[in-house]
């Protein structure tokens, strides 16, 4: 395969890459808490032997490295919902799994059988304590303040435990709106700069339009790209054919 194959080749699995990242945002465009990705590229130049001296350039390939997490704040929508919660600052909500500690914007919360506040996959919402939140089967007047203090008719439960991060880019995205932490990251626990709103979802940041416009320019560049090859492809096909005849 020559040069000109690689490098097309090289653009279509970069453009691959964004278009699985794009249809990801969109699919997730209606999840509470879900924050957007957009793809990384950059060239990386390639020397060659015709590519040495005056008048000869090197070959540029496409490299897909990595991806970028978009972790501006969504719109917030009023729910009414007693368990339904969004932080309105930089900072995450932490949740127990089974695969150790989480983070998650989406504060989408109900009681198990147990009376522990948890998440629709039943991961544990955490108070400031490393501990979870009971409540008694007759507790009825349960309120959440901005500081994130659990309370009810019988007082103060405990604090929701909201984490805050040096870097938010080095998160690991587990799950759709699941975060793991990575080593070197550090964190803070008890922003004052951070204010949860009860009976308040915060909506995916994802705009639809936008990542509509991204879809359709990378369908077709990609289409271009495959032209290109083909026509690559015609072009060689037609020099071995009219070779062969003249031999």
């Amino acid at each position: 395969m020559d040069n000109i194959n690689y490098i097309a080749l090289s653009r279509q699995m970069a453009l691959w890459k964004q278009m699985d990242i794009v249809s990801n945002n969109m699919a997730n465009m209606n999840t509470s808490g879900f924050k957007q990705d957009d793809a990384l590229f950059t060239s990386f130049l390639v020397e060659t032997p015709e590519a040495v001296g005056i008048g000869h350039t090197p070959l540029y390939f496409t490299e897909d490295y990595g991806s970028f997490q978009n972790f501006a704040e969504g719109a917030f929508e009023e729910t009414g919902n007693t368990f339904d919660l969004a932080i309105q600052g930089d900072a995450f909500f932490c949740l127990e799994t089974g695969a150790g500690e989480m983070y998650t914007r989406k504060g989408q919360f109900s009681l198990d059988a147990d009376g522990k506040l948890v998440t629709n996959d039943g991961a544990i919402v955490l108070s400031e304590n490393n501990e979870p939140f009971f409540f008694a089967p007759g507790e009825k007047e349960i309120s959440i303040t901005e500081s994130g203090d659990v309370m009810t008719e019988n007082g103060v439960i405990g604090r929701l435990k909201l984490a805050t991060f040096a870097d938010n880019q080095k998160l690991l995205k587990v799950a759709g709106t699941m975060f793991e932490n990575t080593e070197g990251n550090a964190m803070t626990v008890g922003n004052n700069n951070v204010r949860v709103a009860q009976g308040v979802v915060e909506k995916s940041n994802v705009n639809p339009i936008e990542e509509m416009t991204k879809l359709i320019k990378v369908q077709r560049s990609y289409e271009y790209v495959q032209q290109m090859i083909d026509n690559e492809h015609d072009r060689l096909s037609n020099t071995i054919s009219t070779y062969a005849q003249l031999a």
